[in-house]
């Protein structure tokens, strides 16, 4: 990549609005891997279409043991990688309290996303390229409005796609003499 070229952000929306036109709902039942080669770097801001070839490289059902396969370090080929997978999310507790502070009755009463009573169907497009990593997600209840992260996301997600892009898998073999 070089300098003019998109931010992740930039790259991320772009993906996700080319990928939303082509996807049925939100109801993938396997996470996907792509490989992205930008074509038109200009084209990406207004998300031309061309600017960019999305290329499907892999899904699997456990999104990080798609990321964690060594075949998906393939990715590492094109100018961003792409994981998209959805699910379901739920409301934070913006509460200021952390574990320390909470009773084991507040730490159990948490529930799944898929079971909490507030849960939306999600699908999240995250994007990784040497400038960074930036996500897109999209409810189902909403589905014409986005909401998008710079890089700012944190856990092991987040983590697991920065693994993929940029530590590279050793595979050691031994040659038979």
């Amino acid at each position: 990549m070089h300098d003019d070229d998109p931010t992740p952000i930039a790259l991320a929306t772009c993906v996700e609005a080319s990928l939303h036109t082509s996807l049925d709902g939100f109801d993938l039942p396997r996470a996907r891997l792509y490989g992205v080669s930008i074509v038109d770097p200009l084209g990406i801001a207004t998300q031309q279409d061309g600017a960019l070839r999305i290329s499907f490289l892999a899904e699997h059902g456990d999104v990080y043991e798609l990321l964690d396969s060594p075949s998906s370090a393939i990715a590492r080929m094109f100018d961003a990688a792409v994981v998209l997978t959805c699910g379901w999310a739920a409301p934070i507790d913006r509460d200021e309290q952390d574990d320390e502070t909470r009773s084991d009755s507040e730490i159990q009463e948490e529930v799944p996303p898929s079971q909490h009573p507030l849960r939306r169907r999600v699908r999240l497009v995250v994007a990784v390229c040497d400038k960074g990593v930036a996500s897109v997600l999209r409810f189902a209840d909403t589905p014409n409005d986005i909401v998008t992260d710079a890089g700012a996301a944190r856990g092991s997600l987040a983590d697991a796609v920065k693994d993929l892009w940029n530590d590279p898998k050793v595979i050691v073999g031994r040659e038979s003499v």
